[in-house]
């Protein structure tokens, strides 16, 4: 046999392209019928001379064994290529065209002495006739299942790439041997070749129970090399991942695989498959659904997964479609584009916060957490979420993805919010989500919401992924200039949407309050078509921890000036205990004048019991004497139990006597059980001629913890203070300080002090000091 090289030269000089093949030559002589398929047997070389490769096609019924025998043809799994059928091969004594990675493949398969049977799709199938191709279709699965072997031909050594990639391979899978940059830099190369790319390839090493990869005259065993990618995983790039991952998953599977049956199915369905695959390349899009049929758990009786060439493709895309999303959706399509449209509505089951790639759960598995819905809680899918496991090539799901189940599929799809639609991200989940409830499938109405979603399947040539991430900040309309909607339909969707983002922010907000990456993806991939609700803005503001004033930024960075900034924001915001300061402080940064700032801003600002005081200097700052003082916001200042008292100086201050100080605003001070005291001195150091009513006397008595030193101060203004039957009453069961209170007046009043049996009764209904205030009343009756 001729070297490498010496071959090489001489098919190189013997190639030309080829005259028009008549495929009724051979075909004819080999016709199929149910069941069978065709194979060749590939002659040996036994002169060493000879350079022309010769076979014979003949016909092969796959159900002519018995059960328990053995098919002994081999199935060759190569890359056709994209060149002419420049080279020949002798089929039946008849010239027969083939591309060159096909010869070169035949060339190195071919032995000195004994004949080879294979199939091979370019020759054993008329690639001319559609029907045929077609009816040939569904026995793919057939063929390499029951194939004796499945050949991967990953095509001719290149600059000493290839043979020695697969040599680096085996010693690093079963030696441990640690690779060389030269070796790794061949194992790269190898990797990237067309084959790992290639549509038809997974059903082809999916089903096949015993496979071996060649590259020019070094082969390896499919387990071995599998074992030896897996040593040098942690060296691949990212990129390569989700491409090689998932065809040495299906490789691995092969010794494991029980014996083949006749119309056995698949495991995934063909959404889940399109999920893995879409990104994979074929000659004809048809083939983006039809290379799948034989590792789908749908099967060929489904009517829209049927081959049919005839049909244009935007035909073929919009049935697969419409199989994997269920009835109840409509599916659009248009020749023009790779991009299907899916409406309907659906059940927002929750949102995805978190991804572990790290395997720290040890299954090999890649699991999110999924942040459930108010919907989905109330359909009892847990109180907070849960966690789902991936296979581990689920590079495609981020944190942000929606979990939602439209009405009609079967499983829930992982979508991502692209300007004012989703995109499908994965069609159906790997399993349902753990707790599913039996009614989930006809949720009630108030549960579902409309949906607008694109899902595409990538030119057969492209090198690009199916999610592209320009269509990020692209709408629907710019995507698919084909499609129209309603502006009512319209309408009704982005008022989901915003429901929708409301839910998000509410529950996450409430969680934690930061700004995590799925929150701040949804804000930036927000279309201003979307609304933003006056109760996403309220929970946002009026959220006490986390990061409220950098969403609110991003939200400002993104909305501008169209951001309802209303006055009940403003109050929520004034009202806020710990971040309302700074949230303020943007909200004016952004708006200036035309903030509303009303009574009742102010009202909530001076109750607000940690950053009351700072925020009323910003509101007299930026208001000044515009800003409305009420009563209602001297009365709020007054109970505010914290910084009160520093809030009413600051109102004297700007107000001086023009402070509306009523008997109800001196009552609230006295009744402040932490800084009471405080409060009342500075309205009476203020009001020196502020009357002091039973009302204000009876709060004192009754204050739990500054009473005793309030009513000290109102005795030190006011030595003829009145003290009332119902004083005498409150402090007798004041449960804090009665006790200190009640020797107060009976100092200050002796014998006078009015001592009813409601006085009494009350002493005796205190459960901490009324045996001390009994004794008391007893010793004031008894002198």
């Amino acid at each position: 046999m001729p070297n490498f090289t010496e071959w090489k030269a001489r098919i190189r000089r013997q190639a030309k392209p080829h005259p028009k093949f008549q495929p009724h030559d051979v075909y004819s002589a080999t016709p199929l019928t149910p069941n069978t398929t065709r194979v060749i047997r590939l002659l040996p070389q036994r002169e060493p001379t000879t350079t022309q490769i010769k076979c014979e096609l003949f016909t092969y019924n796959l159900s002519g064994k018995q059960s328990g025998e053995r098919h002994l043809y081999e199935a060759v799994s190569y890359v056709w290529g994209t060149g002419p059928r420049c080279h020949s091969i002798t089929l039946n004594n008849c010239a027969f065209p083939v591309t060159e990675n096909l010869h070169a493949a035949l060339w190195h398969l071919r032995d000195r002495q004994l004949e080879r049977v294979l199939w091979v799709d370019a020759i054993c199938i008329n690639q001319d006739d559609n029907k045929e191709k077609e009816r040939q279709i569904p026995l793919m699965r057939t063929i390499y299942a029951q194939a004796g072997r499945v050949i991967v031909w990953l095509g001719l050594p290149l600059d000493g790439h290839g043979d020695q990639a697969l040599g680096s391979i085996r010693q690093a899978g079963g030696e441990g041997l640690t690779v060389m940059e030269d070796d790794y830099t061949s194992v790269m190369v190898l990797l990237r070749r067309d084959w790992f790319r290639r549509m038809w390839i997974l059903q082809e090493v999916g089903v096949a129970r015993s496979v071996v990869v060649m590259c020019g005259s070094v082969q390896i065993d499919g387990h071995a090399f599998c074992q030896g990618l897996a040593g040098m995983d942690h060296l691949l790039p990212v990129d390569l991942h989700p491409i090689i991952h998932p065809v040495v998953q299906l490789i691995r599977g092969a010794p494991y695989r029980p014996k083949y049956q006749l119309h056995s199915r698949g495991v995934f369905s063909m959404g889940e498959l399109l999920d893995m695959y879409r990104s994979c390349r074929a000659t004809l899009q048809h083939d983006k659904i039809y290379a799948l049929l034989g590792l789908s758990l749908d099967g060929l009786d489904a009517p829209a997964l049927q081959p049919d060439y005839s049909l244009p493709w935007h035909e073929v895309f919009q049935r697969a479609t419409a199989h994997i999303f269920g009835a109840s959706c409509t599916v659009k399509t248009w020749p023009e584009s790779h991009t299907a449209v899916i409406t309907g509505k659906c059940l927002f089951l929750g949102q995805i916060t978190s991804i572990d790639q790290d395997n720290n759960h040890g299954d090999g598995q890649v699991h999110v957490w999924v942040h459930c819905t108010t919907a989905a809680q109330s359909l009892g899918y847990g109180e907070h979420g849960w966690d789902w496991a991936f296979p581990p090539f689920s590079e495609s799901v981020r944190e942000g993805d929606i979990v939602c189940h439209l009405q009609g599929a079967a499983r829930p799809s992982i979508v991502r919010l692209c300007q004012d639609h989703f995109t499908v991200i994965k069609t159906s989940a790997p399993s349902a989500p753990p707790g599913e409830p039996d009614r989930q499938s006809n949720p009630s109405e108030d549960h579902l919401s409309n949906i607008a979603l694109t899902f595409t399947i990538p030119p057969g040539s492209s090198n690009n992924s199916y999610y592209d991430e320009a269509e990020q900040s692209t709408e629907l309309l710019t995507i698919t200039p084909s499609y129209h909607e309603d502006p009512s339909t319209e309408t009704k969707r982005l008022h989901d949407t915003a429901a929708l983002l409301e839910d998000r922010f509410i529950r996450s907000l409430h969680y934690n309050g930061n700004m995590s990456p799925a929150l701040q993806h949804l804000i930036s991939q927000c279309s201003p078509k979307v609304p933003i609700s006056e109760q996403l803005l309220q929970s946002v503001v009026s959220c006490p921890t986390g990061e409220p004033v950098q969403i609110m930024q991003l939200l400002f960075q993104k909305r501008g000036d169209k951001l309802p900034i209303t006055e009940s924001i403003v109050r929520a915001a004034a009202a806020n205990s710990r971040l309302g300061y700074p949230i303020l402080q943007l909200l004016f940064q952004k708006r200036g004048e035309s903030l509303p700032v009303s009574e009742q801003v102010v009202v909530a600002a001076a109750g607000n019991t940690d950053k009351g005081c700072q925020i009323m200097n910003l509101l007299f700052e930026q208001r000044g004497r515009g800003l409305v003082i009420s009563e209602e916001a001297v009365v709020a200042a007054a109970g505010n139990y914290w910084s009160g008292h520093q809030i009413l100086r600051l109102f004297f201050e700007q107000r001086g006597d023009n402070l509306p100080i009523s008997e109800r605003v001196v009552e609230t001070a006295a009744g402040n059980t932490r800084c009471g005291y405080e409060t009342v001195k500075v309205f009476l150091q203020q009001r020196k001629s502020l009357q002091i009513s039973d009302g204000v006397v009876t709060e004192a008595a009754g204050n739990p913890r500054h009473g005793h030193d309030i009513m000290r101060f109102l005795f030190a203004r006011d030595e003829d203070l009145a003290i009332s039957e119902n004083v005498v009453k409150v402090a007798a069961g004041n449960g804090g300080n009665g006790y200190e209170i009640m020797l107060l007046l009976l100092e200050k009043r002796g014998k006078r002090l009015p001592i009813s049996d409601e006085v009494v009764k009350a002493a005796q209904a205190n459960s901490l000091y009324g045996h001390d205030i009994m004794q008391l009343l007893a010793s004031a009756q008894s002198v």
